[in-house]
Parts: structure tokens; C-alpha cells; sequence
């Protein structure tokens, strides 16, 4: 993970939640090569340290359940603690539970929406001060192709990702005048550990992998790396005319 030579985050600092595996253990690798400073913050400390034990001292490791906003607060605190500074947000943590509507009970949706929209609002907040007196810094939050198009059993999911790809051009909007750009990912179905976690509880796991690859027309699903480098995209200033997209990461998904 050493940085390269002329890395579009030299000198930058990033942090990236949701950092212990599949995308967002991606996206820190990505961007420590090129040239970042990183903050990984995760739930799962333990699945943490052992991603990045060897990731050097331009790592900054914090466990952190960012369903609580005093966590969103120390995280962002922690890059400003350990590295000065804090020039892009990586709001990748979140979680994927399927349930029809009429039965999904009142603590399943706020567990849903806090963990998918209010820790993202929460992290935002406590990192705007911070990223307005930087050049060039940037949000990017992964939401979802369920924020933009429907789904079967995910009500509350594609309420929660909906609330992000709206409150991403609500932020974009509003934090241009100071140079901050937003901008949120909306993935396809990400080949990925949560994605291995839901196909073990199903009764045919072959048949409904399937039928997920079937959804996407470029007839695979999405890599970890596919959405890790949209992200560090969107964070960079090779996109630094870029604000207020969602952009499907899908293979063609959202045409379909």
C-alpha cells in the first residue's frame, strides 16, 4: 500500500467509514496509493486491524458505530487529531436488510435509517467546518441503484438510500459556494462479503446469484474495486467539475 509518486491525494486526508472489508477496504487501499492519508473507521475493530495491520503510520484506525453521533464526531475528530487536517469524506458504511413493508416493525426501520441515512447526515455534519477551509475537498456517499429505481423487500433500504441521494444534492447545493463538492454512489449489486452473508441465508444460493447477475446487462456483478474507484473518482479533482450526481455504478442496471 505505498503511495505512488505524483498520487492525486498527495498531502490530503480522507476518511473512509465502513473501512474493514468490501468496497471500503477497496477505497482506503486506493486512495493510500495514491498519496492519502487515511482514516479507516469501522464497527468491526477487530476485522479492521487485521485489514490494515501492515498499512504503515498514514493509517489511522478508529472503531466506531456511526449510528451514534458522538462516533461521527470522534471520527472526524481522529483526522484532525492525528494528521491536521481533513480534505474528503467516504460515507461508505452501511447495511443491507431485505423485508417486505408490512413487516417490517418500527425497530427495523429506525435501526435502517439510522444506520444507512442519519450516521451519513451526522458524519457530514461534523465534517463540513472542516472540509470548506481546504481546497479542492469533496463528500462522495454511497447510496444505492434502489435510491433511484424500486426493488422487492426494500422499502425501508430504498428509503434510507434515497434519503442520501437526496441529501447529497441538497449538500451539493448548498456547500458550492464554499468550493466543497457532493456526490453519492449508486451501486448495482456488489460482489462483496454482505452480499456472500445474504446469498448463504437463501434456500437456492446458485439460482439467486443468477438471477442477480442476470439483473445487470454487462452480465457480472460489481467488484469491490468497481465502486472503490468511482468513489476515489468522485473525490478527486479529476472531478472536480462534478457535483450533485448519483452516479449508478451498475452495469447498466438502472436501465433495465
Amino acid at each position: 500500500m505505498s503511495s505512488t509518486s505524483g498520487g492525486r491525494f498527495d498531502d490530503r486526508v480522507v476518511v473512509v467509514t465502513g473501512a474493514s472489508r468490501g468496497v471500503g477496504r477497496r477505497s482506503v487501499e486506493l486512495f493510500l496509493e495514491q498519496g492519502a492519508r487515511v482514516v479507516a473507521a469501522d464497527r468491526l475493530g477487530a476485522e479492521l486491524s487485521s485489514a490494515f495491520q501492515e498499512a504503515g503510520d498514514r493509517v489511522e484506525l478508529v472503531e466506531a458505530d456511526l449510528v451514534d453521533v458522538g462516533s461521527c464526531e470522534a471520527v472526524v475528530g481522529a483526522a484532525l487529531r492525528r494528521f491536521g487536517r481533513l480534505d474528503v469524506l467516504f460515507n461508505n458504511a452501511g447495511i443491507t436488510i431485505r423485508c417486505a413493508a408490512e413487516n417490517t416493525s418500527d425497530a427495523l426501520w429506525e435501526h435502517i435509517i439510522d444506520t444507512d441515512l442519519r450516521s451519513v447526515f451526522y458524519c457530514c455534519r461534523a465534517a463540513i467546518p472542516h472540509l470548506k477551509s481546504q481546497r479542492g475537498s469533496a463528500i462522495v456517499n454511497n447510496a444505492s441503484i434502489n435510491a433511484i429505481r424500486g426493488n422487492l423487500n426494500l422499502a425501508a433500504y430504498s428509503a434510507a438510500k434515497g434519503g442520501v441521494v437526496a441529501m447529497t444534492r441538497a449538500l451539493a447545493t448548498e456547500l458550492a459556494p464554499a468550493g466543497v463538492r457532493v456526490n453519492a454512489l449508486c451501486p448495482g449489486t456488489i460482489d462483496t462479503p454482505m452480499n456472500d452473508e445474504y446469498l448463504d441465508q437463501v434456500e437456492d444460493r446458485d439460482a439467486v446469484l443468477k438471477m442477480l447477475i442476470t439483473k445487470h446487462p454487462l452480465g457480472r456483478l460489481a467488484t469491490a474495486d468497481d465502486v472503490a474507484r468511482a468513489a476515489v473518482f468522485l473525490a478527486s479533482d479529476d472531478a472536480g467539475f462534478i457535483t450533485g450526481v448519483a452516479l449508478p455504478v451498475d452495469g447498466g442496471r438502472h436501465l433495465v
